[in-house]
């Protein structure tokens, strides 16, 4: 049993890892690829201690179209750059939007 809780401490710590990580190379990119001041939303396992995993994807609400850019391009550079899936949407076109307000974070590259 001790053995079983030791590999779940690991895990856990080591899912950790990568989310502050993933965190860091999410707002790299953003500051790369978007303009300064741009402001967007993240929201979703990312977040959240505890729920990131090895296969969370990264979600990106943005409050301005992107420059020079569509969302899906931006969201394939921030995938590369990330090394997992981004999935990136307009604020003010879905219907999470409350739900991202309310939960999200507002990061401002």
């Amino acid at each position: 049993m001790e053995l079983l809780r030791q590999a779940v401490t690991e895990r856990t710590f080591a899912c950790e890892r990568e989310r502050l990580a993933a965190r860091e190379r999410l707002a790299a990119a953003l500051r790369e690829y978007l303009p300064s001041g741009s402001r967007v939303w993240v929201y979703g396992s990312l977040i959240e201690p505890g729920r990131f995993r090895e296969w969370s994807d990264i979600d990106v609400a943005l409050e301005a179209d992107p420059s020079g850019m569509s969302i899906y391009l931006l969201a394939s550079l921030l995938a590369e750059r990330c090394r997992r899936r981004v999935d990136v949407c307009m604020l003010g076109e879905t219907r999470l939007e409350q739900a991202i307000r309310l939960r999200g974070e507002s990061w401002t590259v």
